[in-house]
């Protein structure tokens, strides 16, 4: 009997340890399990950072290439090509001045001429745009400053040997910042486009040629002749048949003084048959406009008396 209650006592005392055992063992994974909750949720956290830092910066990159894309005005002299793509570029920009008729160009952007020109020959399908700025805070003139400065742009086209025809005058009204001297130095900018048949087409039916006349010219102006009533009447029959068509007046002088001078000169000359023309044969005004030459397309020699006679002259040309 004494050692069945020993045993008894002996399997108790290991019962109770085995379920102390027990419970030791078992809280580690109770432990291991609320640690993984902790890790699995630090993960998932850690994820979602990834995440949203990738989308953050895909937008920063997206941001960046769309700030890339945007065009950057720039200044200077620039002829484009009809997808916008610059076909040449100078620093230095072609100048105006408030309420002047001309246009000045320098060494550093004399050659623009010569760059149309050669991209004209090397594309004989195309045709170049004169995009000719002007102001509203300009002085109002028929036609306005910006026709009058492609004009003159024209003319400098022309002379450097490109057709005339494939010569496109816009004229394109701005907010013009003028600085403290009223000069603006990117008044004239060029885009090229696919040359427009049927405006040569339509330029080519019997456009008028161009006439020269000689009025009698004084220091104070000129003096009103036969020869420039006769034009006058032939301008009004060719005005009258041909609404589309508008007439230059084009005054030319010697060059006994400066150039300035003589350029200034010739304007005057030119106004005034314009002023005759208008008021004697009741010509729209924004028909016919007056340009000048200066002393710059002599047609005889200034060495003589007769040479220099040759050379002052007013040239009327049809458009």
């Amino acid at each position: 009997m004494k050692n069945f209650l020993i045993a008894l006592v002996v399997f108790a005392v290991w019962t109770f340890f085995a379920l102390w055992l027990y419970s030791l063992l078992k809280a580690p994974d109770n432990i291991s399990w609320i640690k993984g909750s902790v890790e699995d949720s630090t993960a998932q956290q850690v994820i979602e950072q990834v995440n949203q830092d990738t989308i953050t910066t895909t937008i920063a990159a997206r941001d960046t290439l769309l700030a890339t894309e945007t065009p950057v005005q720039r200044d200077g002299l620039i002829g484009k090509d009809a997808d916008g793509l610059t076909v040449f570029y100078f620093d230095q920009g072609l100048q105006i001045k408030k309420n002047d008729s001309l246009v000045y160009s320098n060494s550093a952007n004399l050659d623009y001429k010569y760059k149309i020109l050669n991209y004209l020959l090397e594309h004989p399908d195309m045709e170049v745009t004169v995009v000719s700025r002007y102001s509203a805070d300009e002085a109002f003139t028929s036609p306005n400053f910006g026709v009058i400065r492609g004009e003159f742009i024209k003319e400098e086209l022309v002379s450097a040997g490109i057709p005339r025809e494939v010569i496109v005058i816009k004229s394109d009204i701005q907010d013009i910042p003028f600085d403290a001297t009223n000069t603006y130095d990117n008044g004239i900018a060029f885009k090229f486009s696919p040359l427009d048949t049927e405006r040569i087409a339509e330029l080519a039916k019997a456009i008028p040629k161009n006439k020269v006349v000689y009025p009698t010219f004084t220091n104070s102006g000129i003096l009103v002749n036969k020869e420039l009533r006769d034009i006058l009447e032939e301008i009004k029959v060719v005005l009258e048949e041909r609404p589309e068509i508008t007439v230059k007046i084009v005054g030319h002088t010697d060059n006994i003084g400066n150039y300035q001078d003589n350029y200034n000169l010739g304007l005057k000359y030119a106004r005034q048959v314009r002023w005759f023309f208008i008021a004697r044969g009741n010509i729209d005004k924004t028909r016919i406009m007056a340009l000048s030459k200066g002393e710059s397309e002599p047609i005889d020699s200034n060495n003589s008396q007769r040479g220099r006679d040759l050379n002052r002259r007013i040239e009327i040309i049809f458009n």
